[in-house]
Parts: C-alpha cells; structure tokens; sequence
C-alpha cells in the first residue's frame, strides 16, 4: 500500500515537471513558429485548441513564414501544418509526458540500500 502511495506521489510531482517542461517547449519552438494567433495568449500549451480561430469571417491564413502580425488580420499557421496536426504534436507532448512520469514513478528514487542504513541507524539504540 505504501509502495502504491509513494508512486502516485512521484506519478504527480514528475507529471507536474513534465507540463513546465512541455509549456516551456511548447513556447519557444511551437508558438509563433508554427502558428500565430493575432490575440494576445500565454501559456498557449495550458489551453490546447485555442490556437488559431477565425477573425472578422475570415480564415485562418496559411503562410511560409510566421509573422508578427496586426489584431485586424487573420490568424496564421505555417504551410504544411493544419489545426489536426497541431493537435497531434499536442497529444504527442501529452503521451511522453505520460509515458516518462509513469515509468519515473516506478523507479526508486532513493536507492534500497541507502535506505535500509537509515532504517538500521534508527533503530540501533
């Protein structure tokens, strides 16, 4: 039972590690280099989906290179990428940060033997 507690914890403080990490990624090398949403966002992995709209009826704009650009025009996503394969790289950051905090939890963090001194200098009175 404590076995499983103790892996749950480590489950959600390496999840948690891994969406900074995902956030900070998604930032540097997704926002505003595959797309760009002319509102202003933050944190744009936190709130997935609400990359690129519409703006004033018209469409997202499909462009070789990503741009600052005015409130007034439409949102942009770079040739060769869709809103799905945004999508698809999002759910893929989800999956290996899954993947990682599942198999990080399982791994002991302190090794047994380190563990078992101070198990033993505990109780050596």
């Amino acid at each position: 039972m404590i076995r499983m507690v103790e892996s749950a914890a480590k489950f959600v403080v390496v999840m948690l590690a891994m969406t900074v990490v995902c956030t900070i990624v998604w930032q540097e090398f997704v926002t505003d280099k595959l797309y760009n949403c002319t509102d202003p966002g933050w944190l744009d992995f936190l709130s997935p989906g609400n990359w690129v709209h519409s703006h004033d009826s018209q469409p997202v704009a499909f462009v070789p290179v990503i741009t600052a650009r005015p409130m007034s025009d439409p949102d942009t996503i770079k040739q060769g990428w869709s809103i799905a394969r945004l999508w698809y790289l999002w759910y893929s950051f989800v999956c290996v940060s899954t993947i990682i905090s599942v198999l990080l939890a399982w791994v002991r963090w302190i090794p047994k033997r380190i563990t078992e001194q101070i198990y033993e200098d505990d109780h050596d009175a």
